[in-house]
C-alpha cells in the first residue's frame, strides 16, 4: 500500500453515549464516542495497514501494541486457527485431562527455540496472567525446595508487568500504585541501574570497580537475599527500547544464583524479534530461570502467554500432592490459540522474520536521522532490531513534553500513520515485515508532522486524554 491508496474522507457520526454498550480501556468513553462513530472502526487489515469502514487506510506503526509483529491478514495463521476449530476448538487443562496435540507440539517448539537451559512451558492467556503466574511460581519454587522465608518479589523502578493487581505490584510504577491501591504485600522495588554515570556503560572500561549495578545490588543486600523470591527485570525496557547493560544483567545472574534467587525475564514485549533476535535474554547471553512471553506469541492473532523454566525449576512441583503448581485458568492452553502461536512461530523461523525485522529498523532509522537532519526538533534516533526510539525536543531544546506528542500523534493519524509515544520517546514498532515502500512512507510522513510542529499549535482540549501512565 501507498499513500495515494488512502482516501481523505471524514465521518460526521459518532456514537451516542447513551446507547453505546461497548466499554474498552484506558481513555474515558465519553471522549472516544464524542470523537468517532460507525465510520471510523477498523474492519480490515491487509500488511502493515489498517482500513476503517470508509475505506481509509493507516500505516500501522505500533503493530496493535507490540502484538502484531507478521502484520495483518497472514493466511497460513488464519487457517491453522480455523483447523483447529473445526478439530476440537477447547479442552481444559487445569484438571486432570490431556492437553491436545498442538498444544504439546508448539510447547516442544516453543523451547527448542528459546535460549539454551529454557526447557518446561506453562501456557496463560495474557501477558499479565504470564507474570502473575511466575510470581505465584517463585514463591512455590522456594517454598517447595525448603526456603520458605523467601517471599519478597522485586522488580526495577517504574518498570510495567502487566495489568492485573499482582502485575501492577510487580511493576514499578507507583503512579498505579497509588490509583487502584493497596497492593499486595511482598514486592519491592530498587533503582534503576546508573547508566550514564556507569564506565563501563559509557566507555566500555572492563576495569571499572564500580559499575551501573551496583545500587541495584546493595538495594537487594539491604532487602535481604534470604527473604528475597524473584527479580523480575526487562532485558530491554519497552517504553523506552533501551536495553539493560550486559554487565548489568551477568551481575544480577552471578548475584541471584549465590543467593538462591530465581531471575526473570519479562519478555511479553520484547519477544519474538522485536529487539533484533528472537528473544532479547540472546542480546546479553544471559539465561534467566524463567521467562514470561505474550502479544508477538501468535503474532497478534489469538491470545495466548506462556511461562517458560528451566528443569531446576520444573523440577521442584509435582513431587507430591502438595508441591503441584495448583493454578491455572480453564483458558490456558487455548488449541486455537496454540495453533496460531505454532504457525507465527513457523513463520518466524522459515521465513527469516527476525532479520526482516533488523533490516525494517535499519531502514526506518536512516530514513529518519535523514529527514530530520538539522531540525532543533531532533534528539537522537534510536535503532534496536524492529523498535526505533525518536526522542523529540521542545522550543526549549528540553525533551519532548506529552501534549506534543499527543498532538503529533493525533497529526500522524490524520495523515495515514499510526505511531505510538511514552513518557520516554516516539515509539515506531511497525510489523517486522513492513517492506521497504511503506518504511519510507512511514518517514516521509512522521519527518513532515513533526517539521511542521509549532507549540502553539497544541490545543490540549482536542487531543485524546492522558492516562495513568502518561501515554497511550
Amino acid at each position: 500500500m501507498t499513500a495515494d491508496s488512502r482516501t481523505t474522507t471524514d465521518s460526521r457520526t459518532t456514537f451516542d453515549p447513551a446507547t453505546h454498550p461497548f466499554w474498552h480501556g484506558f481513555a474515558p468513553m465519553g471522549f472516544v464516542l464524542g470523537q468517532a462513530g460507525p465510520d471510523d472502526m477498523w474492519v480490515r487489515g491487509e500488511g502493515s495497514w489498517l482500513v476503517d469502514a470508509q475505506g481509509n487506510r493507516c500505516l500501522d506503526a505500533r503493530s496493535g501494541i507490540g502484538n502484531m509483529n507478521l502484520g495483518y491478514s497472514r493466511e497460513d495463521i488464519a487457517q491453522a486457527m480455523y483447523q483447529q476449530a473445526r478439530e476440537l476448538p477447547f479442552v481444559c487443562t487445569m484438571r486432570w485431562e490431556q492437553a491436545v496435540p498442538v498444544a504439546v507440539d508448539y510447547a516442544r517448539a516453543l523451547v527448542d527455540a528459546a535460549p539454551a537451559g529454557i526447557t518446561r512451558v506453562r501456557f496463560t492467556h495474557t501477558g499479565s496472567a504470564a507474570v502473575e503466574s511466575a510470581v505465584l511460581m517463585a514463591r512455590g519454587y522456594q517454598r517447595n525446595v525448603g526456603r520458605r522465608k523467601k517471599r519478597t518479589v522485586v522488580a526495577l523502578d517504574g518498570s510495567f508487568h502487566g495489568s492485573t493487581l499482582t502485575a501492577m505490584a510487580t511493576g514499578g510504577q507507583r503512579i498505579l500504585h497509588r490509583f487502584f491501591g493497596p497492593m499486595p504485600e511482598g514486592f519491592a522495588h530498587v533503582p534503576l541501574p546508573a547508566m550514564a554515570s556507569c564506565p563501563r556503560c559509557r566507555d566500555g572500561a572492563s576495569t571499572a570497580e564500580a559499575t551501573c549495578g551496583s545500587g541495584v545490588l546493595a538495594a537487594l543486600r539491604e532487602l535481604g537475599p534470604d527473604q528475597l523470591a524473584a527479580v523480575f527485570v526487562e532485558p530491554v525496557k519497552g517504553v523506552s527500547g533501551v536495553p539493560l547493560p550486559d554487565h548489568f544483567l551477568r551481575e544480577l545472574r552471578e548475584f541471584c544464583t549465590a543467593h538462591g534467587i530465581l531471575l526473570v525475564f519479562d519478555e511479553v514485549f520484547t519477544g519474538f524479534g522485536r529487539t533484533g533476535a528472537m528473544f532479547a535474554a540472546e542480546l546479553s547471553g544471559v539465561t534467566p530461570d524463567v521467562m514470561c512471553f505474550a502479544k508477538a506469541i501468535t503474532a497478534g492473532y489469538a491470545a495466548l502467554g506462556a511461562v517458560a523454566v528451566t528443569d531446576e525449576v520444573y523440577g521442584a512441583f509435582d513431587i507430591s500432592s502438595t508441591s503441584a503448581f495448583s493454578h491455572a485458568s480453564s483458558t490456558d492452553a487455548h488449541p486455537v490459540a496454540c495453533a496460531a502461536a505454532l504457525a507465527a512461530l513457523r513463520a518466524y523461523q522459515e521465513e527469516d522474520v527476525v532479520a526482516q525485522g533488523r533490516a525494517m529498523g535499519v531502514r526506518l532509522a536512516h530514513a529518519l536521522s535523514e529527514a530530520l537532519s538539522g531540525s532543533p526538533r531532533l534528539g537522537a534516533v534510536r535503532q534496536l532490531g524492529a523498535y526505533v526510539g525518536l526522542d523529540l525536543l521542545d522550543d526549549e531544546g528540553r525533551p519532548a513534553g506529552m501534549p506534543m506528542k499527543r498532538h503529533l500523534e493525533a497529526r500522524c493519524r490524520r495523515a495515514g500513520v499510526l505511531i505510538d509515544y511514552t513518557p520516554d520517546t516516539v515509539m515506531l514498532i511497525p510489523p517486522l515485515t513492513t517492506p521497504p515502500q511503506d518504511v519510507g512512507f512511514l518517514a516521509a510522513t512522521l519527518a513532515e508532522v513533526v517539521l511542521a510542529f509549532r507549540e502553539s499549535d497544541v490545543d490540549e482540549s482536542t487531543l485524546r486524554p492522558a492516562t495513568l501512565r502518561g501515554h497511550r
